[in-house]
């Protein structure tokens, strides 16, 4: 296998590179022998992907013995990431059994797109923001609509935790958000960002890396096929009342084909809500009318009962003679 990689780098006049995980190797190491990532020109900023290596070196990956320390760092891209931390449940175990950690993530972004802003986002992150910590507050920056603090407290997040912060310009906005994020002393962190740019992503995401808590973006779904580092995006709709449609986007794991369909109905309505409205009840046909036809019924007459003489009976209508058409 190494000539043939020999000759392929010679065809192109290019300089293999073993490169493994985190670290290198020399070519005399097996593992090394199996697992080189690419061929890089001696121009510089010049890559060569060799599909030589992933159609042949990548198979043989199964049936190496790695090291424990290198099989704890390797991932395939067909399996969901080992996540560094156990994620906080979502409420919704259709939506953990898709997403690394089994919850929402913490130390990274969590990107939320959305046809429109104010309207989903206290459903979608509700039942995850009731289990954050008492003594750490929640942050909110630069909601479009102010919070409902009622509301979030029949959700089970106490009016005194949230902390409402609104920034009249966009470049304040991410200052803020960088600066709670360098601090780590939020619970949760849910900010709106409809202008912000991928370049800002990535440096949000950099800093999200060190903070301990979940930190949630929201976005307008125009920004779909922008480039972001998130290492989790999806899009969210609303398909029918008290119901989340939700697309995974991006995670670290396979794609993720079709969509969720989340049941959302707030606490304060689950004791008093009819069975015929919760998400994914089939409605009932009405029942139409019986169209049979109905006789009269003749009441008996009581004015004999009641000692007075019964009303005369109305004579019958003489009918009018056909008049004929002849003239005489």
């Amino acid at each position: 296998m190494y000539r043939d990689l020999t000759r392929l780098a010679a065809r192109f006049k290019t300089k293999l590179q073993w490169v493994v995980l985190k670290g290198r190797h020399s070519l005399s190491s097996p593992v090394a022998r199996c697992l080189p990532v690419a061929c890089y020109t001696s121009q510089p900023r010049k890559l060569l992907y060799c599909t030589y290596i992933q159609l042949f070196a990548m198979p043989k990956l199964d049936a190496l013995s790695l090291p424990p320390t290198v099989a704890a760092q390797l991932w395939r891209g067909d399996h969901l990431v080992r996540a560094p931390m156990a994620g906080i449940p979502t409420g919704w175990d259709a939506l953990d059994a898709e997403l690394p950690g089994k919850g929402w993530p913490s130390q990274g972004l969590t990107e939320v797109l959305q046809p429109q802003a104010g309207t989903l986002e206290w459903r979608l992150t509700g039942m995850a923001l009731q289990q954050c910590p008492a003594h750490k507050p929640v942050i909110a920056l630069g909601p479009p609509l102010p919070p409902h603090a009622s509301g979030l407290a029949q959700s089970g997040l106490a009016p005194g935790q949230l902390v409402w912060i609104h920034g009249s310009r966009p470049q304040d906005q991410l200052w803020a958000l960088e600066q709670l994020l360098r601090a780590n002393a939020a619970a949760a962190l849910l900010a709106w960002l409809p202008q912000v740019q991928p370049e800002q992503i990535r440096r949000l995401q950099i800093s999200a890396q060190q903070f301990e808590g979940l930190v949630f973006v929201f976005r307008p779904e125009s920004s779909r096929h922008q480039a972001s580092a998130a290492p989790l995006r999806l899009l969210v709709r609303s398909s029918q009342p008290w119901s989340l449609q939700l697309e995974l986007l991006k995670r670290r794991g396979p794609v993720h084909e079709g969509t969720l369909e989340l049941p959302a109905v707030p606490p304060s309505l689950q004791a008093v809500l009819p069975a015929r409205l919760w998400p994914g009840t089939v409605p009932q046909p009405a029942t139409l009318p019986s169209t049979t036809s109905t006789r009269a019924i003749l009441l008996p007459d009581h004015d004999s009962d009641l000692g007075r003489p019964a009303a005369p009976t109305p004579p019958p209508r003489r009918q009018r003679a056909p008049q004929s058409s002849l003239q005489h």
